[in-house]
């Protein structure tokens, strides 16, 4: 029998909620990723986790009792692995900070310098992810803060330990190949765009940003045309590039120099900038990170 931890972390916040959908939000991948993964878990274990009942899931007796088990064993080892990273935190002073690929962090250089210098001991180790692997390394304590991009008004499901702030907010963009006759607006509406076709980032690597692009569509109007998907930012603006198709991007993006794409201003969205780091322990070194570079009422 080979389970991993999680697999036994998706089936408990599963059976929390319930509803498929609910937790893949909150574990922040796809829903079929989270279906499939139980689906393994049950072959693995040999037994029902849930009973499906037309679209809901109910767990089963059997179920219930795993979950009461593995929430409880799962609440431990998360304890113990926070207390113990917080040790090894408090010897070493590193602060892994992961920022997601495409986001430009120019605003937060003078703070990083101001920082460094105010707290010479503490090492700042930083990495750049794309969104599923930004998240994955944040929730498995690898990092210990995050920078994000999320549409406005959205936000994935997080625990009562994790702190969320909103850095700064950036007015959305269409990246558009420069021979595209849409590329020559100042200035475009999301109306504008219903017979575009569109390269996204895929469901499974961000799926509130997956959402959020598709509900934006539609209080415009329309169903996006979504004609790729890709795993990153990167590849995303490849196809941009080589004018297969259009994208939706934060108008704080490092990729505005590339000479084949022009980003056009959307006059109804926007993007926020996202600071993720733990209360649950705080380590003096994030709230130290934390007060210099967001100031004292983000702590």
């Amino acid at each position: 029998m080979n389970i991993s931890l999680g697999a036994i972390r998706y089936f408990v916040t599963a059976a929390k909620y319930e509803n498929f959908s609910k937790a893949a939000n909150e574990l922040y991948t796809a829903q079929p990723n989270l279906s499939k993964r139980i689906a393994e878990l049950e072959r693995a274990t040999g037994v029902r986790l849930f009973q499906r009942i037309g679209k809901q899931v109910r767990l089963t007796e059997a179920g219930r009792l795993l979950q009461q088990e593995w929430a409880e064993a799962l609440d431990k080892f998360d304890q113990s692995l926070a207390a113990a990273r917080a040790m090894q935190l408090e010897q070493d002073n590193v602060l892994s900070l992961g920022v997601l690929e495409g986001v430009d962090i120019s605003a937060f250089v003078p703070r990083m310098q101001a920082f460094q210098s105010e707290h010479p001991n503490v090492i700042l180790r930083l990495e750049r992810c794309g969104m599923h692997r930004l998240w994955q390394e944040f929730d498995a304590g690898g990092l210990d803060m995050i920078v994000t991009s999320e549409a406005s008004g959205t936000a994935p499901v997080t625990p009562p330990s994790v702190a969320r702030y909103v850095a700064g907010t950036n007015r959305g963009m269409i990246a558009i190949n420069v021979s595209d006759p849409m590329a020559r607006h100042a200035t475009v509406t999301l109306s504008m765009l219903r017979e575009e076709s569109f390269i996204a980032l895929a469901q499974e690597a961000t799926p509130q940003g997956y959402l959020a692009l598709q509900e934006a569509c539609r209080r415009a109007g329309f169903e996006p045309r979504i004609i790729r998907e890709t795993a990153s930012i990167e590849t995303m603006l490849l196809y941009v590039e080589a004018g297969i198709g259009i994208s939706l991007v934060s108008g704080n993006s490092r990729f505005i120099s590339d000479p084949n794409i022009r980003l056009v201003p959307v006059d109804d969205l926007y993007f926020d900038d996202v600071v993720y780091w733990r209360t649950n322990p705080l380590h003096p070194a994030v709230q130290a990170v934390v007060g210099s570079f967001l100031g004292p009422t983000a702590v």
